[in-house]
């Protein structure tokens, strides 16, 4: 069994290595990895795995600089000595990019559980859960759905609600960097399904502007080398990308009338160079599990999730228009399409399903 591994200094370097398959211990399950989305949103976890200690829920032991990017996925149980999971149970949730993963269940609830594994006890809590599937449920087309959008149309959610509670910061537009990626695709169809007023702009590059233009969720579309021509009116800035360069630009752009700027991803991760020069009181980086820690708190037991699930399946449905999927079988041929990822010139469109086998 390959795992897809890449260096964590230099991580356009990957290579598939191979894992020895371990013994179960009591309260333990082995999973078989149906399959896992991979998107540009996965080189955030590598940029700051770091930072946010993503490198540390499937660590390489021994450590040889090299490490492992967490996907989303699906896995069925093929062995347990856990007695609350049996055999033939479906799971969603955080998995290595591999055939299988052995975790260690606990608070296991009829629609949830933990990954109680030691090593991951000190990560956020959000990353560590699985859902239980209904019999019969994630697979096909639905399945890789969830698994290729689910968490980035959470997070843009998250945003999304975020503006609303704090009224867009008082600006007149809301600018999203890097508009093509499916976070900002997230971000802009719940913006479109909000009351709020302000203007939404997609910032993308200019050879992706027709598909961004054609999603219908942007009111307007600018490329990288057209910052000039937005409005003037005050902004906040949702970026998406990390790059300094275009940071600085907008910047310079809006200069006072630049409300609030809110940095998420990194999916420019070869350009990152902080935010632009927002003033610290009115920059922040995003984190989702953060947040909807926080707002899960103020709205009340299971109001959060219950908009969002309302959320991801309305918008889901609309992707189905405009996604194409690209399903992979084994390390070598996602390592093919990784090195396109890093360079970020992945056609928009195009959604990464990877299925290993386990054996």
């Amino acid at each position: 069994m390959q795992r897809f591994e890449v260096n964590r200094q230099a991580f356009t370097e990957w290579r598939g290595q191979e894992q020895t398959k371990p013994v179960l211990v009591e309260g333990e399950v082995r999973l078989a990895i149906d399959f896992f989305a991979f998107t540009a949103n996965n080189l955030t976890y590598a940029v700051a795995g770091d930072m946010l200690g993503y490198w540390n829920f499937f660590p390489v032991v021994p450590d040889d600089g090299y490490g492992v990017i967490p996907v989303w996925g699906f896995a069925d149980v093929i062995e347990s000595r856990c007695d609350e999971v049996l055999v033939g149970e479906r799971l969603y949730g955080y998995f290595q990019p591999s055939g299988e993963l052995v975790i260690a269940p606990t608070n296991v609830s009829s629609s949830l559980l933990i990954d109680g594994t030691a090593h991951r006890q000190s990560l956020p809590v959000l990353y560590n859960q699985y859902q239980r599937i209904a019999k019969g449920q994630g697979g096909g087309l639905a399945g890789r759905l969830q698994a290729l959008l689910g968490p980035l149309y959470m997070t843009g959610y998250a945003i999304a609600d975020q503006l609303a509670v704090n009224q867009c910061y008082g600006a007149q537009q809301v600018v999203i960097v890097s508009a093509s990626s499916k976070t900002s695709i997230g971000l802009a169809e719940a913006l479109a399904e909000s009351d709020q007023s302000s203007k939404v702009v997609g910032l993308t590059s200019p050879q992706n502007v027709a598909f961004v233009e054609g999603l219908g969720v942007y009111d307007q579309v600018v490329a990288y080398d057209a910052i000039d021509s937005l409005s003037n009116s005050s902004a906040v800035v949702i970026d998406m990308a990390g790059s300094g360069e275009t940071a600085e630009k907008l910047r310079e752009h809006f200069a006072d009338e630049l409300n609030y700027y809110i940095s998420v991803g990194l999916t420019h991760w070869d350009k990152a160079r902080g935010s632009g020069g927002a003033p610290q009181e009115r920059h922040e980086m995003f984190f989702a599990p953060t947040y909807i820690i926080e707002r899960t708190k103020a709205l009340g037991p299971g109001e959060f999730n219950r908009r969002l699930q309302g959320f991801l399946e309305r918008a889901s449905a609309k992707a189905v228009i405009w996604l194409k999927l690209n399903e992979v079988d084994s390390v070598e041929a996602l390592g093919a399409l990784y090195t396109d990822v890093c360079a970020g010139i992945m056609d928009p469109s195009e959604g990464i399903i990877c299925k290993f086998s386990p054996h």
